[in-house]
């Protein structure tokens, strides 16, 4: 591990940490002996026998949201940013790593996270292509130790940083068409790049630091977890009734939680392990990454095509004398330009995705006490049921129950995404605790307002009923028009994506004249015939509920719960115990009878 050797302490009158005198006096570097990175970045920080591991700034000297430190308002920014990179689908590879080649990290250069695309990590260092920063006193300063772990030091110390000099610019990798896009570098700062040495199977290998904190952590996998399947929770509460659907969602958010768990414990047994597709790897070679590529093309071609119903549903609600296929058509045509844009953008677009979802649930909340009669009103409540009406509606519920709680694909990058992979669990602990609050609340709501009588969507309900302010009915139709806007391109990108690399349209800014012109005419094309793929099947499949229930009973059982389950048995089989064993057994069984009984209920029924 390369990592400074303590120095002597300085002494008031001493050059600062920033000078080269400081430098000479007060640090001495353990040289690298990687063959590989013959030219490997040390990153200075000036030690004393009483300062290796000092107690963090206070957090009011560097409160959440301040611009400084590492939970300024531009590192949230560009957390945020690399978590929506972390969506992709994979081509099939017969890698055992998705981010590696031959024991070196692949990495993009724009974002500073691990890409199945990126360049290799030793390449970039040995051909010096990062800008040296001027070391100088910082409030975030990182130290690294011999664990390959570091930790936030007194300001003091300091940080030899680099950066790539367009960090957060598109180029022709970060630019969808080609040429360059804007870099939005005023709201995002530049991140330093702190690279690690770790041991997998013997090999040490050097891969880039984890850069997110615990908040910025809990913020994305929120954002992950919170999405519009809770809209349809109110009536899977309706066809499972309250003795039945409360502890049925109680019980998807504590089992969801501990799979989370075990994805965690699995990807501490090797640091190389990066992605849900590295574990589908370990566990059933080639062919599992080949299972997980396509069970995350389904996820998000069902994820766009709700997106697509929500907004033809709530403006039909609003504007009836339109027909909700025309308002898919309008979907179409709003929604397809945004697929050109650069990653950097969706993201801090994307933001408006989550902020309008909370928002709805407030502004329906709200609504229930400015009617008094039912339904619609939180003062005189609906008729409701204790028990399901029919087994069908319980079966379907099943699935509507289950779909809030699919996050797993992404939580095995956000945890490699922390600085402090350790606090990942109770990172887990407050997301599901928020989630779960939300969650929990606009199903008891939204069922409370409407009862039986309650939509596939409870902003349907509220837009179609009639005794609310005015302004109420325009407020939810505009956040509900937002989130498709935020989140379909998005959802599209991957499987955009996937088309590129087939067609070989990755970067077609070398060719020149007819052959540029054709290949960007066909990238061109590819995000059309997207975006036209999710209108098609939403106009043939417009019940948001029965999307919504395929989703949690086909994909997120199988992705959240049985996966898991096989993972941990697989890749901790020499700690696992008998009782865990038993365990994991048992919700493989049920999981399956529940993922197979409640996606044939939401197709059949």
């Amino acid at each position: 591990m390369v990592s400074p050797v303590d120095g002597s302490p300085r002494v008031p009158g001493s050059p600062g940490p920033g000078s080269s005198a400081s430098r000479a006096q007060n640090i001495n570097y353990r040289e690298s002996h990687d063959s590989l990175h013959p030219n490997f970045i040390a990153i200075p920080v000036e030690r004393t026998p009483h300062s290796v591991r000092l107690r963090r700034d206070s957090l009011l000297h560097n409160p959440i949201g301040s611009f400084k430190g590492v939970n300024s308002l531009g590192r949230f920014a560009s957390s945020f940013s690399r978590a929506q990179s972390f969506r992709t689908i994979e081509p099939l590879s017969q890698h055992s790593r998705s981010y590696f080649r031959d024991n070196d990290e692949l990495f993009d250069r724009d974002t500073l996270a691990p890409s199945y695309h990126g360049q290799r990590l030793s390449t970039v260092v040995q051909r010096n292509e990062f800008e040296p920063l001027r070391p100088k006193p910082s409030n975030d300063s990182i130290a690294i130790d011999e664990q390959g772990d570091y930790d936030a030091i007194d300001d003091s110390s300091f940080v030899q940083s680099y950066r790539s000099p367009s960090v957060y610019s598109y180029g022709a990798t970060g630019n969808l068409i080609g040429g360059d896009a804007s870099s939005f570098t005023g709201f995002q700062e530049a991140t330093p790049l702190v690279l690690k040495k770790v041991e997998a199977k013997g090999k040490v290998v050097t891969v880039i630091a984890g850069q997110s904190t615990a908040p910025q952590t809990i913020f994305n996998s929120v954002n992950v977890l919170i999405g519009i399947g809770l809209l349809a929770l109110p009536l899977g509460l309706s066809h499972s009734g309250w003795l039945l659907g409360i502890p049925a969602l109680t019980l998807c958010a504590y089992l969801t939680f501990n799979s989370a768990e075990l994805l965690s414990r699995c990807m501490d047994t090797d640091p190389t392990l990066m992605t849900y597709s590295d574990l589908a790897y370990v566990t059933f070679g080639p062919k599992g990454r080949a299972l997980i590529s396509l069970l995350f093309s389904l996820d998000l071609m069902a994820s766009g095509v709700s997106l697509i119903v929500l907004f033809a549903d709530s403006l039909n609600a609003l504007f009836p004398s339109i027909s909700i296929i025309h308002f898919k058509v309008i979907a179409f045509l709003l929604l397809t330009p945004p697929s050109f844009l650069p990653l950097n953008i969706l993201s801090l677009v994307s933001l408006a995705g989550i902020t309008s979802t909370i928002g709805v649930v407030i502004v329906i909340f709200l609504c229930g006490f400015t009617k008094s009669t039912s339904p619609g009103s939180l003062i005189e409540f609906a008729t409701t049921n204790m028990f399901p009406n029919s087994i069908p509606d319980a079966l379907i519920a099943i699935g509507i129950l289950m779909a809030p709680f699919g996050g797993h694909a992404i939580f095995p990058n956000l945890k490699v995404d922390m600085r402090h992979p350790h606090k990942f669990k109770d990172c887990l602990k407050v997301t599901y605790s928020i989630t779960f609050l939300t969650d929990m609340s606009m199903a008891i709501i939204g069922f409370l307002m409407f009862g039986d009588a309650v939509k596939d969507e409870i902003t349907k309900s509220v837009l179609l009923t009639k005794g609310y302010p005015q302004f109420t009915y325009w407020l939810i139709c505009a956040l509900m028009a937002t989130v498709p806007f935020s989140k379909t391109p998005l959802n599209a990108r991957p499987i955009i994506s996937i088309f590129d690399m087939a067609l070989r349209l990755q970067d077609i800014t070398e060719f020149k004249g007819l052959a540029y012109g054709w290949r960007l005419t066909l990238k061109i094309s590819v995000r059309i015939f997207v975006n036209a793929l999710f209108v098609i099947i939403a106009i043939m499949f417009p019940a948001f509920d029965k999307i919504i229930a395929f989703m949690g009973a086909g994909l997120c059982f199988l992705l959240c719960l049985i996966l898991p389950a096989i993972f941990y048995m697989t890749i901790c089989k020499d700690t696992i115990t008998n009782r865990e064993r038993v365990e994991c057994w048992i919700i493989i069984v049920f999981s399956a009878i529940f993922s197979v009984v409640g996606t044939t209920a939401a197709i059949l029924y």
